[in-house]
């Protein structure tokens, strides 16, 4: 069953906000049983924000949409969902790209904290090599 049929089965559920440590419990078996955390560790971002849109019962708490590129702006009350399909398609981009932006500033900054060490090492390296020549 597609994730986003779940809402149209005769399978009822009440407004649920999920956490990091929430499981689904329902929808593609590789996410079922997994918790949010996890799903959002193996880079399934786009399923989460696919569940968020399409499903109307389905919510998440602040620090969870904000990881999923889900800024105050892009947010939609609950119960609810974005009915049109496009419309749908057109936020779910725009918060992927949002993902994307902050995964590759985040990998950026790293690299730069890396290099940074490195230098770091390297000098204190010269600096105890003069001193155990003396």
């Amino acid at each position: 069953m597609d994730i986003l049929d779940f809402e149209n089965s005769t399978y009822s559920v009440n407004l649920r906000k999920l956490t990091k440590k929430s499981r689904l419990g329902f929808g593609y078996n590789s996410i079922k049983h997994i918790t949010i955390q996890d799903i959002l560790i193996m880079n399934k971002h786009k399923d989460l924000i696919k569940i968020y849109y399409g499903l109307g019962k389905i919510n998440f708490t602040d620090d969870i949409l904000e990881e999923l590129g889900i800024s105050e702006d892009m947010r939609i009350d609950k119960p609810g969902k974005i009915e049109d399909y496009d419309e749908r398609d057109v936020m779910v981009d725009k918060a992927v790209r949002a993902v994307k932006a902050r995964k590759k500033a985040e990998h950026q900054a790293f690299k730069k904290m890396a290099e940074e060490m490195r230098k770091n090492e390297e000098k204190f390296n010269e600096e105890d090599n003069k001193k155990t020549s003396e």
